[in-house]
């Protein structure tokens, strides 16, 4: 048996903190990496980096919000795309305390 892979561990740890489990890869494009969730569709990447520029954004406005008792939210959109289609990055303890199973 070969030994688990670091992305499999990390989809296995989030999938738990969200009371589900974690999928087998079916080289399906578009499925998700955790099932069952009765609200979200998980899918999880284990990068080596994250953009440098996301990164201090997510850093600055994380030490701006813990100041104040809060949570920072990032909202990155591309120039000429509906906002609708913004994503939403935060710290993933932050997300895990609002909509974890722990």
């Amino acid at each position: 048996m070969s030994p688990d892979k670091g992305w499999k561990q990390f989809e296995r740890r989030v999938s738990r903190d969200h009371g589900c489990e974690r999928q087998p890869v079916t080289g399906e494009r578009d499925a998700g990496d955790s099932m069952p969730h009765p609200m979200f569709a998980l899918q999880m990447k284990l990068r080596k980096a994250i953009p440098k520029c996301i990164r201090d954004w997510s850093d600055s406005i994380h030490r701006t919000a813990q100041r104040d008792g809060k949570i920072g939210v990032l909202i990155v959109k591309e120039p000429g795309k509906h906002d609708d289609n913004a994503l939403v990055i935060l710290r993933y303890r932050d997300w895990v305390d609002l909509h974890g199973t722990k």
